[in-house]
């Protein structure tokens, strides 16, 4: 009984079940600093807008020396295809890498766009979630 319990103990403590994470490739300065994921099943497009999520695995530790330390976010993006802007619904910093450890869920302000800048990461997840490449 005993080991039964420690075997289902193991089971359920090595981590969530992943989402179907593809990594994004985009050679630029911030590449050795991390790996950009989406996760392609979250994709819904209502017309000219597009809502998908993505994972930033860093490969050292975020933050300030007060306060949460974290070394992966996931965030949903929301595009508007035509007007190339793109506005941040929420996100999630988690202490260990790929979404695992301790979350932290953020404050996000949904009212405010950003245009997405050419040779950004933006761009490259525009280009995914719009189907522009």
């Amino acid at each position: 009984m005993k080991r039964l319990l420690l075997i289902t103990l193991m089971v359920l403590s090595s981590g969530p079940a992943y989402a179907e994470w593809v990594a994004i490739e985009k050679n630029n300065q911030l590449s050795e600093l991390q790996t950009v994921y989406v996760d392609p099943t979250t994709i819904r497009q209502d017309e000219n807008m597009v809502t998908m999520w993505q994972l930033t695995d860093f490969k050292w530790t975020q933050g300030g020396l007060i306060g949460r330390r974290f070394l992966s976010t996931t965030t949903r993006k929301q595009f508007d295809c035509a007007a190339k802007r793109v506005r941040l619904l929420a996100y999630t910093e988690f202490s260990r890498r790929m979404e695992i450890g301790i979350a932290y869920d953020g404050y996000v302000d949904n009212d405010y766009w950003f245009l997405v800048e050419p040779e950004s990461m933006n761009q490259v997840l525009w280009e995914v979630a719009c189907n522009t490449q």
